[in-house]
């Protein structure tokens, strides 16, 4: 009995020392989410829109009759085409123990102001007059090695390849056209060439008597100003330039088919007063004389042509096809053209009367789609813009800034971003990855926070666009340099936003 009280007196003891070491219990506190955690910096200027990427450099082997793959990683930039960086690279490669450089023993350079043109499809490459030098076998080559490296990047399925803004004849009287030129990677170099000089006129025969069925880039004018290219498979009946043009013109007249907003055309041959001519100008090139009637341009605009982007659509189709044209004059009755005005031209000048690619390279324009608002759905509209342009997210924020257009909005089209805002509220602009950084102006917060508008249509019309456009998959959106979490008070701005596909409005018109 003893042990047993003594036992029990320590128990207690033991209680009542735990009893004064329990901390007294605080009152609750109400339990809050930490601010979303970014794992970015806010952009300033667009100098964070450089990345790099591997691309496949498409070069000659040492036996003349395979095209090999090198691969180089490249610093491109999601603002403009890859495509010139891309050629500068293949070009410069100095080729190895397997592969030749793309010239070989020529070295081959870009030409002009704008040497690499990105279109509807088809990419343009100018060359020094180096490539001259080739013969037409090598020239062939360069062009396969080209097409081959082009046509491995997004939206490129023909290429065609210029001389100092000449076409080339790729037989010796000058005549056979290069025309538009796709890949052939896997493919026999020797076959290939083969099947080529077999479309040549052969020795005796008369080229006017010589068929010929190339791919050919046809250029159409747009509705609202410029002109973009479709390619097509073209029968001439004999190989001539004035044949060519003639057999272009026609092709032309048809219209295009699956161009976007390009115009309703007339029939061209209808309309010349003669023939087609070609005449040798004094530094050795060829001029093509297009003789139209007295209301040439009068019966343009009656079908709502622009007259400068017709003849920018017509000297691009002349000069990319027929082997060694220059120049264009366009005549109408009587008197020739020196001079245009367009909107998306400006004023030009031509001296003799002698119209150029060069004149018209800003009116060479691209489509991007740029989605409004439709109800509470998103829908898309296809704008034009010059080519050079059609890759950069600041072209893509000012034309959904612009809003619709004045039919669009008759058609029931309204306006996705709040009014009274610039490109001046774009801050900056950057990559990671596959995100885009978009650092947008404190106002541009402060319009959303006031609009009235639907605020998920106003995100994802941005998000949309700017995906649809480059190889981005996301979009994380900073203000004034800081990351905010609710402007409108119904979305939440903090995450990462994916194309939201459900919010497009699919139906035609």
């Amino acid at each position: 009995m003893r042990r047993m009280l003594c036992w029990l007196l320590c128990l207690c003891c033991l209680v009542g020392l735990s009893g004064c070491t329990t901390p007294a219990v605080s009152p609750a506190v109400s339990a809050t989410l930490p601010p979303a955690a970014s794992l970015y910096e806010a952009p300033v200027g667009d100098d964070g829109m450089r990345y790099s990427a591997t691309v496949a450099l498409y070069l000659p082997s040492r036996d003349g009759t395979r095209l090999l793959a090198r691969y180089q990683t490249l610093e491109l930039t999601h603002s403009r085409s890859p495509a010139e960086t891309v050629v500068r690279a293949l070009l410069a490669h100095p080729g190895d123990q397997d592969v030749l450089p793309l010239g070989g023993g020529v070295n081959l350079t870009l030409y002009g102001t704008n040497p690499v043109e990105v279109s509807g499809g088809v990419c343009t490459v100018n060359l020094a007059s180096s490539a001259l030098q080739l013969e037409h076998e090598r020239f062939y080559t360069v062009c396969m090695g080209l097409a081959s490296t082009l046509c491995q990047l997004d939206g490129i399925l023909h290429v065609n390849v210029l001389v100092a803004d000449l076409p080339v004849g790729l037989d010796v009287a000058g005549y056979l056209p290069t025309g538009a030129v796709t890949a052939h990677p896997g493919e026999d170099l020797t076959v290939l060439w083969d099947q080529m000089a077999a479309r040549a006129t052969p020795l005796g025969q008369s080229v006017s008597e010589m068929p010929l069925t190339a791919t050919v880039t046809l250029y159409f004018p747009l509705e609202g100003g410029g002109f973009m290219p479709e390619t097509r498979n073209l029968t001439f009946a004999g190989q001539t330039p004035a044949q060519l043009a003639s057999g272009v013109l026609t092709a032309m007249s048809v219209g295009a088919q699956y161009l976007t907003g390009a115009c309703t055309m007339p029939d061209l041959n209808a309309l010349l007063s003669s023939p087609p001519e070609s005449s040798a100008l004094a530094d050795g090139s060829r001029l093509i004389t297009l003789n139209f009637v007295g209301d040439f341009t009068s019966r343009l605009a009656l079908v709502g042509i622009d007259p400068a982007s017709m003849m920018g659509a017509i000297v691009y189709t002349l000069t990319t096809l027929i082997p060694s044209v220059s120049s264009v004059r366009i005549v109408s009755g009587g008197v020739t053209y020196s001079g245009v005005s367009g909107e998306k031209t400006g004023s030009l000048t031509f001296p003799e009367g002698n119209q150029r690619r060069s004149h018209y390279a800003a009116a060479l324009m691209e489509q991007v789609n740029v989605y409004l608002a439709s109800g509470g759905r998103l829908k898309a509209v296809v704008r034009a813009v010059p080519c050079r342009e059609a890759d950069d997210p600041r072209t893509l924020m000012a034309l959904l800034l612009a809003g619709p257009t004045t039919a669009e909005r008759a058609a029931g089209l309204s306006p996705v971003l709040p009014e009274g805002l610039g490109g001046e509220d774009v801050l900056g602009m950057g990559m990671s990855g596959d995100t885009l950084l978009l650092n947008l102006s404190e106002r541009f917060g402060q319009r959303i926070m006031e609009q009235t508008m639907n605020e998920q249509l106003l995100c994802y019309a941005m998000v949309t666009t700017l995906c649809e456009a480059g190889a981005l998959r996301r979009v994380r959106f900073f203000f004034a340099g800081d990351m905010m979490e609710y402007l409108g008070g119904t979305l939440y701005w903090g995450g990462e936003f994916l194309l939201n596909r459900v919010l497009i409005d699919r139906t035609i018109g």
